[in-house]
């Protein structure tokens, strides 16, 4: 059974109306009229309108998603391995590692990941999976902290930005030969038992 990340710079539901970012995740379920994909809206910290947006977008799918009141609370584990696509929203990637650590949810991920269901995110649910982040943290500016490192290197979306990329460069020359992917809003990077395998780009990029 393959382990399938796809991992989304900016773009999908919560910046486009149709989403062909979105459309390729889906495909990659074979076999299934309706899709169980699961919103993990942690990195916003649950914000309402957010989960609406996913809500409204995988309408025509089994939709659900994991609070972090549930993480807390409950035991989401078979929740969790029922889904075909695991879906990590934006925001905060520091603070949602720390509640993930907290609530033992990074270890179920893993597991999730290796019993094949797909794991999938956007910004800081696309960095989360690489063994090291550089991003804000805490309102004090960048800085460097540790991913789940279910993939090698390190991922910096919303490359375009002109900031952002100017802070991420300096800080790669810092860090040898780190294997890095630096990829622009409406772009996402498909990998394939640990190995990159595609690159996909919306229309919505040009």
């Amino acid at each position: 059974m393959d382990r399938q990340i796809f991992a989304i710079s900016g773009g999908g539901f919560s910046m486009e109306s149709e989403s062909q970012l979105d459309k390729y995740l889906l495909q990659l379920v074979r076999g299934k009229a309706k899709v169980h994909i699961c919103f993990i809206p942690t990195a916003s910290q649950d914000a309402p309108g957010y989960i609406e947006k996913f809500y409204n977008a995988f309408r025509d799918q089994k939709p659900t998603h994991i609070s972090m009141d549930e993480m807390r609370s409950g035991d989401v584990r078979e929740k969790l391995m029922r889904q075909d696509i695991i879906y990590v929203g934006g925001g905060d990637t520091h603070y949602m590692l720390e509640v993930w650590k907290e609530t033992g949810f990074n270890g179920l991920l893993l597991k999730a990941y290796n019993q094949g269901v797909i794991l999938a995110g956007l910004s800081a649910g696309a960095m989360c999976w690489f063994d090291t982040c550089f991003s804000e943290m805490d309102k004090k500016g960048y800085g460097e902290f540790e991913g789940l490192g279910f993939l090698k290197g390190t991922f910096c979306p919303h490359y375009n930005a002109k900031e952002r990329r100017k802070i991420f460069d300096e800080w790669l020359k810092t860090k040898g030969k780190i294997t890095s992917y630096l990829i622009e809003d409406y772009e996402a990077l498909h990998f394939k038992n640990e190995t990159w395998v595609d690159r996909i780009a919306s229309s919505s990029r040009n």
